[in-house]
């Protein structure tokens, strides 16, 4: 049954929904798109809220004219970008692939589809500007924006956007000192050496920069902490083969 007014109606909904979520007027807003040959509404917006938050609240105000109505939820490159960059620090680095893992749109999509409004946080702005940035200049192709974001992070690694970042202590001296499986994990993950393993590489470098210096001895406090418990945990093992076995 044809529903009377439907265009009108869904256009004005659009935009109370984009208003009601505080979306920005613009390419970001939700606007209502009529699909001749499919004879289909939709509602179509980028990022900010979910399809079940779109869907529930169009439901609640027009359930006649929003009854048929598809959803689609766009993510920009920003999001892409800040998805990718989430999951891949995010997998497991003993896993020794020579290659960065490569996360597909697909993952993204999924990992944000209950995400209302995902946004970067802290250093995460810096990385994710740094991405798109550098995906700025290539053919979004076959598989458009998100396609091209997941190949140039795979493609360099994390490491590979650090550009503007202040890196910790730690982080600093892996940059300069990660060699072979340590150096890759690094690159593509943003592994770090252990303290013990940085502190080394300095004190083996003939000629270590002062910031590497510095840097190095800033550790000291954790790698006392990481001594003593090692410690503890070889008395403990000692006091456990002192105890006599009842016969």
């Amino acid at each position: 049954m044809a529903v009377a007014n439907r265009s009108a109606r869904l256009r004005k909904l659009a935009g109370k929904l984009t208003t009601q979520f505080g979306l920005p007027w613009g390419p970001a807003a939700i606007e209502a798109h009529y699909n001749e040959p499919n004879r289909e509404w939709s509602f179509e917006w980028w990022d900010g809220p979910t399809l079940a938050q779109v869907r529930r609240a169009a439901s609640a105000a027009e359930p006649e004219a929003a009854q048929g109505l598809v959803y689609r939820r766009k993510l920009s490159e920003e999001t892409y970008a800040l998805g990718v960059l989430r999951l891949t620090l995010a997998a497991d680095p003993a896993d020794k692939d020579l290659h960065s893992p490569w996360v597909p749109p697909s993952a993204v999509e999924e990992h944000f589809g209950k995400a209302k409004n995902p946004q970067p946080r802290g250093r995460e702005e810096v990385i994710v500007s740094n991405i798109v940035a550098e995906a700025k200049g290539s053919s979004p192709g076959w598989g458009g924006h998100g396609q091209v974001i997941c190949d140039h992070v795979a493609k360099r690694g994390i490491a590979g956007f650090l550009t503007g970042v202040e890196l910790t202590p730690i982080e600093a001296l892996t940059a300069r000192y990660a060699r072979g499986e340590a150096e890759r994990a690094w690159r593509r993950r943003l592994v770090p050496l252990t303290p013990l393993e940085a502190f080394s590489a300095v004190q083996a470098d003939e000629q270590p920069p002062a910031a590497a210096v510095e840097a190095a001895l800033s550790l000291l406090p954790e790698l006392h902490a990481a001594l003593d418990a090692a410690a503890d945990r070889l008395r403990a093992r000692a006091a456990d083969h002192d105890v006599p076995t009842e016969r």
